[in-house]
């Protein structure tokens, strides 16, 4: 919904009308919920936390525009309350970058301490073409932040922008060391380290950029005060998401119990819990949730490849393979699935088909960081025990795999100095 012109018109002398969003589409649960904040605030109609507290959770449910009423009034009753102006600058953000800029500048005026403004404001400068001033509020959030990897990045991508090379470079890998996983963090840096003249670094980067999600985490917890009032389904799954790749994983699963304790036939639901379960190292759990997730729906995405990862794990092996070779019958490249069955041959000790195993998974590449390093131990092992055997052709084509797979990721030449000296060294057996 498009926010409403109100955002920036100045207060008025009268209470604003009780908003009246329409509901006929939404979740029962969400309807109950919006329509009890609407009667607790016209209980309290002078109340500027009552009003809030309503633009908050219309917010959360993306009815923008009441949110954005609701947020005046208590602007309007409560002028020097930080959360009211900075919530009004976040919805006029994604359409308004100028009503944006003047919101943003007051919430610092009021609380000039909280660093998550100033990067929002200096975003929102950016947009605007006030550079200048940005890079001032990027470095103050740095300043009372140092490891907010935006503001890095910010910093970064100016610097960048007026040729100061050493300095983009600077930030940026700082920005990096802090957020690994954030695409626009790895794709700026790339663009610096070229400019710097390092070329196979920025290619490097490049190629891990590229497998990465478009998105760029803020930590901001007055805005995510709002998030965490929304009750529609989505919005648990997406919550437990974002706390996923942040490395989050309790919170994670607590979006998705409180979901299934909502609406216990959730499919997605349950098969998220199973693919943080696992990312806990919980197998047993992870097996029992992925079973449930496919009892409800057979053809869930994805479900039977962690149902299979589970069993693994559980010692269910005969299980696992069956489960294995029924995901990779559909998709002969799906990572996860290739290196089980790589896992499944290691301990067969069927060398021939774990190689041909981490074959087809180097050549598919893995995206997620935790599959990634799984390929790379599993590599390891294999080089360890080839090269143990004299088989050191095949023990270097391992190593470089392994160094294949780094550069892809973005992995710096320090880190990856000691497995071109381990190639080196089988090179030299093979040699004499």
């Amino acid at each position: 919904m498009a926010v409403s012109t109100l955002l920036l018109l100045p207060f008025v002398i009268q209470a604003a009308q009780l908003p009246t969003p329409d509901l006929t589409a939404v979740e029962p649960r969400v309807r109950e919920t919006i329509e009890r904040q609407i009667a607790s605030t016209g209980r309290e109609p002078d109340s500027a936390a009552a009003w809030g507290r309503l633009g908050m959770v219309l917010q959360a449910h993306q009815f923008d525009e009441e949110a954005g009423t609701a947020y005046l009034e208590a602007s309007r009753l409560a002028p020097t309350e930080f959360r009211w102006v900075y919530l009004r600058g976040v919805l006029a953000d994604a359409h308004d970058p100028a009503a944006a800029v003047s919101l943003y500048r007051r919430a610092v005026e009021i609380d000039p301490g909280y660093a998550p403004a100033r990067v929002r404001l200096a975003a929102a400068l950016e947009k605007v073409g006030l550079a200048t001033e940005a890079d001032t509020h990027y470095a103050e959030a740095a300043r009372l932040e140092p490891d907010n990897a935006v503001a890095h990045l910010g910093l970064g991508r100016l610097a960048l922008a007026r040729g100061e090379i050493d300095q983009a470079v600077r930030h940026l890998e700082r920005a990096y060391s802090l957020s690994p996983e954030t695409q626009a963090i790895v794709a700026t840096l790339s663009r610096a380290r070229h400019r710097a003249g390092d070329r196979d670094t920025a290619r490097r980067l490049a190629q891990a950029a590229r497998s990465l999600p478009p998105m760029i985490h803020h930590r901001d917890p007055r805005r995510a005060e709002v998030d965490v009032l929304a009750v529609d389904s989505e919005s648990f799954l997406r919550r437990s998401k974002t706390y996923r790749e942040t490395g989050q994983l309790q919170p994670s699963l607590a979006e998705l119990l409180r979901l299934i304790d909502l609406e216990p036939g959730n499919a997605q639901a349950h098969f998220a819990a199973a693919g943080v379960y696992d990312r806990m190292n919980r197998p047993q759990e992870a097996a029992t949730a992925a079973r449930r997730a496919l009892e409800l729906d057979p053809d869930l995405a994805g479900g039977r490849a962690v149902l299979a990862g589970a069993l693994f794990k559980v010692g269910s092996f005969e299980q696992a393979a069956a489960e294995a070779e029924r995901v990779l019958a559909d998709d002969p490249a799906d990572v996860h699935m290739l290196l089980v069955t790589t896992m499944l041959a290691m301990r067969a000790n069927d060398v021939g088909r774990a190689l041909e195993g981490l074959d087809r998974a180097a050549a598919a590449g893995a995206s997620e960081p935790h599959l990634r390093d799984l390929m790379v131990q599993l590599q390891l092992e294999l080089a360890d025990a080839l090269g143990g055997a004299g088989l050191y052709d095949d023990a270097s084509r391992r190593i470089e795999q392994v160094i294949e797979t780094l550069e892809r990721a973005g992995t710096t030449e320090a880190e990856l100095r000691p497995f071109r000296q381990r190639l080196e060294d089988y090179r030299g057996k093979v040699r004499g």
